[in-house]
């Protein structure tokens, strides 16, 4: 065993490629202040960020291994034996199964390191996510391979890559106008994940499909004829099917590759406000009751009561409590990447009504959005003041509300009605 990875190191240039790609993997891992710890599904899919660069790297060094084995010189080696494409598969081998383990093994790391234990979806769903990108760099090695087979060694790593590159935009979701499915769309999630779920079935097409034509694509024979290569009638029918498969692939499977999962957290502290929070988030718990309790005490010092809600709930990517005397809250970005939640990233989380229709979706219109953004800028500098903090930007002047007109804003927030006059 070791004879051969000693004689692969010397031939080929596919088992090297782990070295750049580990060192891709650790940049990922430190990323942004690795914001995805705690989550498995946003850890998962958060490691496909690196594939981006990882797949058509892959793919334009396995194109020049298949180049050279089939440069004039080598090509009666490979074409002589009983098995003509085992030489081509074994270079394949050779550069996915490091990238493959690689691949694994940061995001095993990733979940240990993140302290999953409980993820918001099944440990399989989170198998199978890494084992659909593992696939990804299987299919873009042999992409490569087939490329290289019938190009020259001084072009087929730029074909191999400049290709794969292109097709991670075109089959990769990149350039979709409206969700459908692409075969090379591997995750690369950059926000939280709770309240998402893998589509099993989106999964499973992806899964199928990469087998298949990596399959065709690893099998397809060379033949030498007047010293120029070309592919068998049966590989080159074969390869057209496979691109006919990729092609017609988004009309018809699954366009949503994930699926809502609104359940409310269960993590809950304190009284009066009580703060819930998702499991995954546990360890933001202090942060956020420091910020909250001290926004709660001014308000109930300086006589605005309606500021101090029962409970304050995070809500998901697909789950929006309401209630009466419930507020919602949404961990903003410098919480995940910074540790930092001031009292002005509190108070302008909770405030925000996100259960209604219009913030998560402004163009569906209907709200006048200059009294809205009176109105929440209003209250916002209201509770603000309150707790001493003077200097907060806005878009245009505010107003300092009575405990009345705080009630009247929060009743008509709570009901949807954003643009009602005081």
């Amino acid at each position: 065993m070791t004879s051969r990875i000693r004689y692969a190191l010397r031939t080929l240039l596919g088992p090297w490629l782990v070295v750049p790609a580990l060192g891709m993997e650790v940049t990922n891992f430190l990323l942004r202040g690795a914001p995805w710890r705690g989550e498995g599904l946003w850890t998962v899919d958060w490691f496909a960020i690196s594939l981006f660069i990882i797949g058509p790297a892959c793919a334009g060094v396995a194109a020049i291994d298949a180049a050279r084995l089939s440069r004039p010189g080598n090509i009666h080696l490979v074409l002589s034996v009983a098995r003509p494409g085992w030489a081509y598969l074994r270079a394949a081998a050779w550069c996915a199964v490091p990238l493959v383990c690689l691949h694994l093994a940061t995001i095993v790391v990733a979940l240990v390191a993140g302290g999953v234990s409980q993820p918001s979806v099944s440990w399989w769903s989170l198998l199978a996510g890494a084992l659909v990108q593992c696939l990804g760099i299987v299919w873009y090695v042999a992409l490569g391979s087939a490329i290289g087979r019938f190009t020259s060694t001084l072009v087929a790593g730029l074909v191999g890559g400049v290709g794969a590159f292109a097709l991670s935009y075109v089959i990769g979701g990149a350039f979709a106008g409206k969700p459908t499915f692409q075969l090379l769309n591997l995750g690369a999630a950059t926000i939280t994940m709770i309240g998402k779920s893998f589509n099993t079935g989106y999964l499973a097409a992806q899964a199928g499909l990469f087998i298949a034509t990596a399959a065709v694509l690893l099998g397809l024979r060379v033949r030498s004829r007047s010293g120029v290569r070309v592919p068998s009638i049966g590989a080159a029918a074969a390869a057209v099917a496979a691109v006919a498969a990729i092609v017609v692939a988004p009309a018809t499977l699954p366009s949503q590759r994930y699926t809502s999962t609104p359940q409310p957290p269960t993590a809950c502290t304190g009284t009066k406000p009580q703060i819930c929070l998702y499991p995954e988030h546990s360890r933001y718990a202090d942060l956020v009751t420091r910020s909250v309790n001290t926004l709660a005490e001014a308000a109930q010092a300086r006589g605005y009561p309606r500021f101090v809600p029962e409970r304050i709930v995070e809500e998901s990517r697909s789950y929006h409590p309401t209630g009466p005397g419930v507020f919602a809250l949404y961990l903003p970005t410098e919480v995940y990447e910074g540790g930092r939640f001031t009292l002005q990233d509190a108070a302008s989380a909770i405030l925000n009504p996100t259960h209604c229709d219009f913030v998560q979706n402004p163009s569906i219109g209907g709200v006048d959005m200059e009294q809205f953004t009176f109105n929440y800028f209003s209250l916002l500098v209201t509770w603000l003041s309150l707790a001493g903090v003077q200097e907060v930007m806005t878009p245009m002047p505010p107003k300092l509300l009575s405990p009345q007109e705080v009630g009247t804003v929060l009743d008509n927030f709570a009901n949807c009605r954003l643009d009602a006059r005081l």
